[in-house]
């Protein structure tokens, strides 16, 4: 009888618990993401006027999400993890020595694993190059440069069971590219090495205020105007690090970061949500030149430096660049600002913009290939957009892509495997490629 009493009550204290996370749920309410988090979103009973055979799956994964405590104890199971083991509880963060932490998708730039090819270097400086180009075509100021991997700066603080690779790196690697495609090219490494105190957090993926300040000095010497952003007085201000908040998304822990010590000069047009808006309009009175700046996550810091150096300027998030804004912003100046890690989207991604005519004689030789061509409308007036798979054994490592158009050659966005063209639409088409030095025609 005794031991019937002690199963009940085990029963019922096991129910119990089980119903804690959704009593508090209701008598707190849902529990929010932390850091970029994506969580499930609440079940629909019906999905595109049908019912949701899937609503109840689908409750289950919402209620994991989101009952109330839940990063309460990803902290805590987090921070044990931290404290016992050494290790990180996020697969997204890696925990470094005396408190650095760093962002899991840098690693393979850090150890060497994932080394561009030859191939796409030469599509990510030579798209580049077109892209310049297309600017100077606008009478438009062109201007790229690259974040560096916070681990790029700092290695001596990631934890030892990574090597550095000794090779050279994308960044360095494409460096030499586009010196070769002479694109105008802000280097940044010497400005932030050359720094006695960090000038990224030690909790956070980004750079300082500080260090985005020398980035603003730097491009805007790049261009040919003075900057002085940086020797202006900055304070120190608690800062909580984006890191921080994916491996302890109920923890408050800040760092202390220099912060310019003034108000700001620019103000926004229309609403603006916060930093990470796709798209930015500032106006700055005093100042002279219109600016289209895109930009990732390091220029939630460097768009409002940079926006206090142009009477206008648009920043953009969205890839591929549409170098269409040049025209609707009226832009003088073109800056293009990409983080180190993400360097092969140059290859992948290519901007819109139309493509150049060029002046070539039509090849006598012929090289085989395998070719797969796409025609759409696009957003360009008078253009259609030509995208290809293109796989030729005989094609050079750095050679362009030409389409001859009704006898008219443009010169295509080379990426990795193919190419994309903006053009006007044409009956008879052919492509060209580089093959040994020669320019030849691809047979498919």
């Amino acid at each position: 009888m005794r031991k019937n009493w002690f199963y009940a009550a085990f029963c019922a204290l096991f129910l119990l618990l089980l119903l804690v996370p959704g009593a508090l749920t209701l008598a707190l309410g849902p529990s929010e993401a932390g850091a970029n988090e994506q969580l499930a979103r609440a079940p629909q009973i019906t999905k595109a006027g049908a019912l949701n055979l899937d609503v109840l799956s689908d409750a289950c994964a919402y209620f994991d999400d989101h009952f109330a405590g839940r990063q309460q104890l990803i902290t805590a199971n987090a921070a044990v993890t931290a404290a016992v083991f050494r290790e990180s509880a996020s697969p997204e963060v890696i925990l470094g020595c005396e408190g650095w932490l760093f962002y899991a998708d840098t690693l393979a730039d850090y150890e060497g694993s994932a080394p561009m090819t030859e191939r796409q270097l030469y599509c990510a400086a030579h798209t580049l190059a077109l892209m310049q180009e297309y600017a100077a075509s606008q009478d438009c100021a062109f201007v790229f440069t690259a974040a560096p991997n916070k681990n790029t700066l700092y290695p001596e603080f990631m934890p030892a069971q990574y090597e550095r690779s000794e090779a050279p790196s994308n960044l360095e690697r494409l460096s030499a590219y586009l010196a070769r495609e002479e694109v105008v090219y802000c280097d940044l490494l010497p400005v932030l090495t050359a720094q006695n105190e960090p000038v990224y957090y030690k909790t956070d993926s980004h750079w300082m205020p500080y260090g985005s300040a020398l980035a603003h000095d730097a491009l805007l010497r790049t261009l040919g105007r003075d900057g002085a952003l940086s020797q202006q007085e900055f304070t120190p201000q608690p800062h909580l690090g984006d890191l921080n908040e994916m491996l302890l998304p109920a923890g408050s822990r800040t760092e202390p970061g220099p912060v310019l010590g003034r108000a700001r000069t620019f103000s926004y047009v229309g609403a603006v949500h916060g930093p990470d808006d796709m798209m930015i309009r500032t106006v700055c009175d005093g100042q002279q030149g219109s600016l289209l700046m895109f930009r990732d996550s390091f220029g939630n810091a460097l768009h409002e430096d940079m926006a206090e150096s142009f009477a206008s300027a648009c920043f953009s998030r969205a890839m591929p660049y549409d170098l269409t804004l040049l025209e609707t912003e009226r832009a003088d100046t073109l800056v293009i600002e990409l983080v180190e890690r993400n360097l092969a989207k140059l290859a992948a991604q290519p901007p819109v913009m139309p493509g150049p005519a060029r002046e070539l004689d039509a090849p006598e030789k012929t090289v085989s290939a395998r070719l797969q061509l796409t025609q759409r409308e696009s957003k360009l007036d008078g253009c259609v957009q030509y995208t290809g798979t293109l796989s030729c054994a005989a094609m050079d490592a750095d050679s362009p892509v030409y389409l001859a158009l009704d006898g008219v050659v443009y010169e295509a966005c080379p990426t990795d495997g193919g190419f994309c063209l903006y053009a006007p639409g044409a009956q008879e088409i052919a492509v060209y490629v580089m093959a040994d030095g020669e320019l030849a025609r691809c047979e498919v």
